[in-house]
């Protein structure tokens, strides 16, 4: 039977302790065993049923969508390795990170192939909801440096690229765990800390040195739009500006941003009335940093995967999308007919990381089941048309202009024929392009507006004034 959080060895308590902290209301398997595939016929025949290969795994960690496989290693590196010896760097990794990576990556391969697992003592999961996964590996002993080190693990063979552990001690993730201001803040690290291009453009002292980037300035990296136009097809070529930003981003080694976090740390509890405390470390204030903490506070399903991929976006691509519903709100249809916009998600070279939100009104005379049945059907169809496989839908009540209901759908299989039918009527793809792009720093100077929605109108262009003539000098 899985072991209790009360009978697990120090690290893995400990690991439990803060898991539980950084994602509330998450079901936690610790201590679990389970089955795989002993043999290429048990593999074949995909029934988990016949797997007879039993393994173990510290951590199973899920809410909602979303699954956290974790491996603790209580491993301590040797003083040559803390001192930067590259020979006793990768044995030392080799024996942690890697085998870290192997037994979280043969769960994540087990989840993604056949959606259950079979664990000892309980029988089979089903886990066919999950539709996003991130391995962790969780060391007792401070990595400083090391833990930034994987890309050349990468580079060295001894890593996947598609397997890449997040790496981190419980020192550092029992502080980040202190520092984040909301789980979906945590969420998104996680997904831009575990990106393969992060390991290479990013290079720092420590783990915190970081984390504390990414609250000042996201940690973010341009994707390779070419890459995305491959995972989203029915995208425009790139722009010049998107080559632009791609080629001219380079590598980047973060300077040690600690002393801010060891003034705070030091003076928090402190009960001395003479010490000034020092401000907790915080990132920069995100204009849907409310809604986000609502959708969390209603339970909404899906509520940290929404909250993370809302927050994805620069403050300008999150003011253009808390606006959305006021547009719609203050531009009512003349027939009293409900009223929607979409936006698609895609700044990702993996299709599985896409997403849609989709922004609905409940004008008077129509019930919140109508819309609701309404924003399901359309929202299927529309991440059926773009091939994506989550999306949400916000419901807005045309009279109070209150949030009235947030839907979650991760369904990726075939459509229902009232769905089908709901996809002859949709704009076509096309109709979608321009958008505002979820990292822009700026707007497109020639956005055009969602196929739901009329466009804005422009302002007229300032004419140049006319150029005064000199007068003609006298001979």
């Amino acid at each position: 039977m899985p072991r209790g959080p009360l009978t697990l060895p120090l690290l893995e308590s400990r690991t439990h302790d803060v898991l539980d902290r950084l994602l509330p209301g998450a079901v936690h398997r610790d201590g679990l065993q389970y089955y795989i595939p002993a043999n290429e016929r048990e593999l074949n025949s995909a029934d988990p049923l016949q797997y007879t290969k039993r393994v173990e795994g510290d951590h199973l960690v899920i809410l909602d969508d979303l699954a956290v496989i974790v491996e603790d290693k209580a491993v301590a590196l040797s003083a040559l390795s803390k001192g930067g010896k590259t020979a006793r760097i990768k044995n030392d990794l080799t024996g942690m990170v890697t085998k870290a990576a192997e037994q979280s990556g043969r769960l994540r391969e087990l989840i993604e192939r056949d959606g259950v697992v079979r664990i000892h003592g309980e029988g089979l999961v089903d886990l066919s909801h999950i539709r996003e996964i991130h391995t962790i590996a969780v060391s007792l002993d401070d990595l400083t440096s090391v833990a930034t080190a994987t890309a050349d693990l990468v580079r060295a063979g001894l890593l996947d690229l598609d397997n890449i552990p997040w790496t981190v001690s419980i020192h550092d993730l029992d502080l980040i765990a202190e520092l984040v201001e909301r789980p979906a803040q945590f969420l998104l690290y996680l997904r831009r800390r575990r990106n393969p291009d992060t390991t290479v453009m990013f290079t720092a002292p420590d783990e915190l040195d970081l984390f504390l980037h990414f609250l000042e300035a996201g940690l973010w990296v341009e994707p390779d739009p070419e890459q995305v136009r491959v995972a989203f097809p029915w995208m425009q070529a790139p722009t010049t500006g998107e080559m632009r930003r791609y080629r001219e981003q380079m590598p980047a080694y973060i300077t040690s941003r600690t002393d801010p976090l060891d003034a705070w740390f030091y003076t928090k509890d402190s009960a001395d009335p003479g010490v000034v405390k020092a401000p907790k470390p915080s990132s920069t204030p995100s204009p849907l940093a409310a809604l986000v903490d609502e959708i969390q506070a209603r339970g909404t399903y899906g509520w940290l995967s929404i909250g993370a991929t809302m927050l994805e976006g620069s403050s300008t691509a999150q003011h253009k999308m808390l606006g959305n519903s006021k547009d719609l709100l203050k531009n009512p249809s003349a027939t009293g007919a409900p009223r929607n916009l979409t936006v698609p998600i895609t700044s990702t070279v993996n299709p599985a990381e896409g997403w849609v939100l989709v922004w609905w009104t409940r004008p008077t005379g129509h019930t919140l089941v109508q819309i609701k049945r309404a924003a399901e059907e359309h929202l299927r169809a529309k991440k059926y048309q773009l091939g994506v496989p989550r999306g949400v839908a916000f419901i807005y009540d045309e009279d109070t202009g209150a949030l009235e209901d947030v839907i979650y759908n991760g369904h990726i299989g075939e459509l229902t024929a009232q769905e089908s039918a709901r996809l002859t009527t949709l704009k076509p793809i096309e109709a979608l392009h321009g958008r505002l792009h979820p990292n822009a720093k700026k707007a497109p100077s020639r956005a055009r507006s969602s196929p739901s929605r009329p466009p804005a109108a422009r302002p007229k262009p300032k004419r140049k004034a006319k150029a005064k003539k000199r007068p003609k000098r006298k001979r």
